[in-house]
């Protein structure tokens, strides 16, 4: 199995999911020859979802969950485009299931892929990505794993050389994740999250230093940066960057994982809720998010990790409204081309227009993989009466 990227394709992996899921939009109206997806891609052809779903979970999050357990095959999201298998967003969406369906069929082949490609995709060769480690901790100690010998690798110590030291003596940057490799520091607050859950769950004694360097990447307006500043920078707080208001994604992912540590720590909690009152200003009247700044158009991916946000914090309403709005961007029954993407989420609506004449294609298929699993946990606050995405024409 084939893990490692071309060093382009590395570069666009490390930027997080809000700069993948831009380059992914600018990707995703290419044109190729015609080729057919595999039956991997036919819901019906995969396991059976939904046997250890709450009652009560709304069939639109249980279709979701179907289409994206057959994207996968053999345990993995393979990208066809690139011809290597993808890890990270496999992590994301082992987490996408585990909100909408926790025992699902998919779920041990994911583990098991995880720990045959563990070193590749977090350590290969001299290189250590402190983001991709950051989440295979957490998955491990999520999951039940001992963190400190996943595959015969000791994925706490692995990430705790990747953190910048604290103490008396430490600089601005204590506490601040750090990737080892010749391709450079793509390490940003997206990994930073993932590090603050799994030092945390692990019983690191470097997670308060690392939490702490995450809130400083919160802004007073309340969201979170994704990009930190230079290593060399006095100033590491998002305040001192005077930086401008971002998309949603970043604070959302950082309530996403970080809400059920903040219960027994007041100094995390009230920065999360400062962020979901950010996120909340942050709702279009249609329920949707796009850029802080109104430069990106609404899409699944900010709407989605929002609406799962939302949905934690017990914000129905806005839930609601967010889950109402990914779902009228879900396919449902469609004929032709479309008719093995039962429960796919697009990125926008042009993306539904444009899967009618060609359906998911090999360059496609990426935009709607991440979009659906961004999205699918805010289904489960779908209101009843909530319409999926018309079959567009040509399918």
């Amino acid at each position: 199995m084939t893990i490692t990227s071309p060093p382009k394709v590395r570069a666009i992996r490390a930027l997080g999911a809000a700069g993948l899921s831009l380059a992914l939009l600018l990707t995703g109206c290419g044109r190729e020859d015609d080729d057919k997806r595999s039956a991997a891609s036919d819901p019906a052809s995969g396991s059976a979802t939904g046997s250890g779903a709450e009652p009560g979970t709304p069939q639109a999050a249980l279709a979701g969950a179907r289409w994206l357990e057959g994207e996968l095959t053999d345990g993995v999201l393979r990208n066809r485009q690139y011809g290597t298998d993808d890890l990270g967003s496999t992590i994301d969406l082992a987490y996408a299931l585990r909100a909408v369906d926790p025992d699902s069929d998919a779920l041990p082949a994911i583990a098991d892929v995880l720990v045959a490609g563990a070193a590749e995709y977090a350590s290969p060769g001299e290189d250590v990505y402190a983001g991709s480690t950051a989440k295979l901790l957490s998955f491990a100690a999520d999951t039940g794993a001992d963190p400190r010998d996943f595959a015969g690798i000791d994925l706490l110590a692995q990430l705790e050389e990747r953190i910048e030291d604290a103490g008396p003596d430490a600089g601005p940057t204590a506490g601040r994740a750090e990737d080892k490799s010749s391709f450079g520091d793509y390490a940003n607050s997206f990994g930073q999250a993932w590090a603050v859950r799994g030092l945390t769950l692990a019983g690191s004694e470097e997670a308060e230093a690392a939490r702490d360097y995450l809130l400083q990447q919160q802004c007073s307006d309340g969201f979170f940066r994704l990009y930190f500043p230079g290593a060399a920078a006095e100033d590491q707080t998002c305040d001192g960057a005077d930086a401008e208001p971002e998309p949603v994604d970043t604070t959302a992912l950082t309530y996403v994982l970080l809400h059920d540590l903040a219960e027994d720590d007041a100094t995390l909690d009230a920065a999360l809720r400062k962020g979901i009152d950010y996120i909340l200003d942050q709702q279009a009247e249609d329920g949707s998010f796009s850029g802080g700044d109104g430069a990106v158009v609404p899409n699944a991916n900010s709407t989605g990790l929002a609406g799962w946000a939302l949905h934690l914090a017990g914000e129905d309403e806005a839930a609601a409204q967010a889950a109402a709005w990914v779902r009228g961007r879900q396919l449902g029954e469609c004929e032709g081309v479309l008719a093995r993407d039962a429960g796919a989420i697009a990125f926008d609506d042009t993306a539904v227009r444009a899967a009618g004449k060609k359906g998911l294609t090999k360059t496609t298929e990426g935009q709607w993989r991440a979009a659906t699993i961004q999205a699918l946990p805010a289904l489960l606050a779908t209101p009843d009466g909530a319409d999926e995405a018309p079959c567009p024409a040509g399918s």
